[in-house]
């Protein structure tokens, strides 16, 4: 497995980590949302930083946009007053903003006449499904709202991991 490869999948992994210890969290009554994406977009931008740190050599800049739009929906969280519809309206912003990494990403792919693009849309659609259902369903309780944020975000990394597993089993099978 080449670096960058083992880079986002240890990338990927601690995103899903993070969001099973959100999962948990309304078993010991922590249902702060504002303190919960304040603490989720921190580490997303943290963690898309140091990948993009530890890949630099490889010109993708993918995990450099994933920080900076993590680290504007951590300022604005910081910025608004927090309401379930600006929460709502952050996250479908930053699922947004996401959409078009994403997209980016399968167009360099198909550039590249590599058969990775039809996985990237894929994975661009299922993100795009559970961004708006999350979004959707955000107007219940807080302990539900906690383990929606806590799925979406799990959704995320899984879809995240997939991606270094084909690009390793596609150079293994060449």
């Amino acid at each position: 497995m080449k670096k960058k490869e083992l880079v986002d999948l240890i990338a990927s992994i601690s995103l899903m980590l993070i969001a099973v210890v959100i999962l948990l969290l309304p078993t010991f009554k922590v249902n702060d949302l504002s303190f919960i994406l304040k603490t989720i977009f921190g580490f997303y931008a943290l963690i898309k930083f140091t990948q993009f740190i530890l890949i630099l050599k490889e010109k993708d800049f993918e995990s450099l946009f994933t920080c900076l739009i993590s680290l504007g929906a951590l300022i604005s969280l910081f910025l608004i007053d927090f309401t379930t519809k600006n929460m709502v309206l952050v996250l479908m912003i930053w699922m947004a903003l996401m959409c078009l990494i994403k997209l980016k990403k399968a167009d360099f792919y198909h550039d590249r006449k590599n058969r990775m693009w039809v996985l990237r849309l894929f994975i661009l659609f299922a993100f795009l499904t559970s961004g708006l259902l999350t979004g959707l369903n955000l107007y219940y309780e807080e302990s539900v709202q906690t383990i929606i944020v806590g799925f979406f975000f799990l959704i995320n990394g899984i879809l995240d991991i997939v991606d270094p597993i084909a690009v390793f089993l596609m150079e293994d099978n060449k």
